[in-house]
């Protein structure tokens, strides 16, 4: 039997588990009286199941992939044989491996950048000053061709002390030969200098591509360099990599989400090379951890008539979710569509702003009856309060139309949801996604900038959501932030800003329900509550070991809480040195 020592990253005898040992001798008939199948792993200790029927166990045995018993030790024990690996979790604990409920893992193989624009925890920049003199020096470390790409992903502007964007003239400044693109951390927005508007295709006469908008001097008229939503796209063309290059880019993305106890992994919005890129991976058998694709609503009819394998189904880690819709910007970016005026609204808007919706109404009716005809899940990104309005009534017209069913359709962000929508999501079968790291990482600049003190306390309104029986889900939106889910948890029950203050407290939920909300909510999320999300006989082994159990350690002590191990399909796929 082996006790986990992450300070060696290695397994050691325990003497008080060496009778085990006796088992050896009786391989060839198993330890067990019942004649079951003798377990691949069996690991003992303190295991948090997320099972009501059965929350606690001592003792877990993994088959084949499969979880074959949990309970006593003495009965799982049963299922010892001469080969079966036996597991001492010490003072550690187990919980269902983390399912990440949204986010943008392909995102990473074409976001992947050593130049980190950043501000902190994540990154070194907090001035528009500090940020140019970044790009120089990167150009000038990395001796780059004069009209090579200068890309990064990542800066934020609530976070630098002009508290705006850098600008055209000043990324300009720096090079006027060089393509300069920074894509926002929301990724609903873009720096860009003349360079990279250039080779984009936008000129000071192009007009506002179709959901998107390119912000301009009001004196001028001219582009200033920022573009948000659809328009930021027009810039992936710039960023495309060889084939081998992209693999080895989400291979390494998938690793990162490993660490974080990550089993099963989301790209929302997937496009057409990203979905490419995926099937490439899994032709391969490179992806450590489970991926759900929801494929962009604009090109997935095209997708699927290409696509080789159906929908729902898993092909070496990867499954075609469902469709995904954006209709929305981001709260941070002030591109979130609102019912009242923005708190403070941004460069070149007045008093009146509210942002603005993807799409008018009629066209989102048109979209959601056709994702819903194709028997496909819809996961709807809705950060403002009025685009959720715009999602309740299309989820409501085509159900009306179609008949209910249990669709499952999904709000993603659900920001600034109001209780009276919450009754209503209730109703038509909506499941929110939180993205619940935002009272950290945005909360003072919700209260102070985007929402003031009244909304920004009611942002991820997740008690609301639970007292209303609600299924919801928590994420990180990577690479937006780290996935890091330990952190995600500790966000929801402490709900504290970058500057220590508590934002809303009466929407902070228990540790318990924060597991619950990655873990077995998040699986029934995906229709896949059946074979994940809880630690119950049958269901795939996707597990964590953590350094501390979760939900006894004190709420703001969570988040020092480490992966040390994870484990998909009853396959090691991190551990920690």
């Amino acid at each position: 039997m082996a006790r986990y020592t992450p300070s060696q990253g290695r397994y050691a005898m325990p003497p008080i588990f060496k009778i085990t040992a006796v088992c050896l001798s009786l391989a060839l008939f198993g330890c067990g009286t019942d004649n079951s199948p003798p377990a691949d792993q069996i690991y003992l200790g303190e295991i948090i199941t997320m099972n009501d029927a059965q929350p606690r166990a001592e003792a877990l045995a993994v088959k084949d992939g499969l979880i074959l018993a949990v309970g006593d030790a003495a009965d799982v024990l049963k299922h010892q044989g001469g080969s079966t690996v036996v597991r001492h979790l010490d003072t550690h604990a187990m919980t269902p491996g983390f399912i990440d409920a949204h986010g943008h893992m392909a995102i990473y193989a074409l976001l992947d950048s050593d130049l980190n624009t950043a501000s902190p925890p994540i990154g070194p920049v907090t001035s528009i000053p500090d940020l140019l003199s970044r790009l120089k020096a990167h150009i000038k470390d990395n001796n780059l061709a004069e009209d090579a790409l200068v890309f990064s992903f990542g800066y934020d502007d609530s976070l630098l002390a002009e508290k705006r964007h850098p600008l055209r003239t000043e990324l300009d400044s720096v090079s006027e030969t060089h393509k300069i693109l920074l894509i926002h951390t929301s990724g609903h927005l873009a720096a860009a200098n003349s360079a990279a508007l250039a080779a984009a295709g936008f000129t000071d006469d192009s007009p506002d591509p179709k959901g998107g908008s390119l912000w301009r001097n009001k004196t001028t008229g001219k582009l200033n360099g920022i573009v948000d939503e659809q328009a930021v796209f027009r810039f992936f063309s710039l960023l495309q990599k060889s084939p081998e290059d992209s693999i080895k880019s989400l291979i390494k993305a998938a690793h990162y989400y490993a660490s974080f106890g990550i089993t099963t992994a989301q790209d929302g919005q997937t496009q057409t090379a990203g979905l490419k890129l995926l099937r490439g991976a899994a032709a391969q058998n490179l992806l450590p951890l489970d991926v759900v694709s929801y494929p962009k609503w604009t090109e997935y009819e095209a997708m699927m008539a290409t696509d080789t394998v159906a929908p729902g189904q898993y092909q070496n880690h990867v499954k075609w979710g469902g469709v995904k819709i954006t209709q929305d910007g981001s709260p941070q970016g002030k591109t979130a569509y609102l019912t009242q005026p923005y708190h403070v609204p941004p460069l070149g808007q007045d008093a009146s702003y509210r942002g603005h919706p993807i799409m008018p109404q009629a066209e989102l009716d048109s979209w959601v009856e056709k994702i819903f005809a194709a028997d496909q899940q819809l996961l709807l990104h809705c950060n403002g309060d009025a685009c959720a309005d715009m999602m309740i009534a299309a989820v409501d017209m085509a159900t009306e139309k179609l008949g209910p069913k249990d669709r499952r359709p999904v709000m993603i962000h659900a920001q600034t949801i109001r209780p009276d929508q919450i009754t209503r999501l209730k109703d038509l079968g909506i499941i929110p996604s939180f993205f619940a790291a935002h009272s950290f990482y945005w909360g003072d600049w919700h209260r102070d900038e985007v929402l003031g003190p009244e909304r920004a306390a009611r942002i991820s309104p997740m008690a609301t959501a639970q007292k209303a029986g609600l299924h919801f889900t928590l994420h990180n939106d990577a690479p937006v932030v780290p996935p890091n889910i330990i952190f995600l948890m500790h966000t929801a029950i402490n709900r504290t800003t970058r500057s220590g203050k508590i934002l809303g407290p009466a929407e902070r939920i228990s540790a318990e329900s924060a597991l619950k909300a990655v873990t077995l909510d998040a699986a029934y999320q995906y229709f896949e509550e059946g074979q994940k999300g809880s630690l119950e006989v049958g269901k795939q082994a996707d597990m964590v070991i953590l350094s501390q159990n979760p939900l006894t350690i004190a709420p703001e002590r969570l988040k020092d809480v480490t992966v040390l191990e994870t484990v998909n399909d009853g396959k090691s796929i991190y551990r920690k040195d």
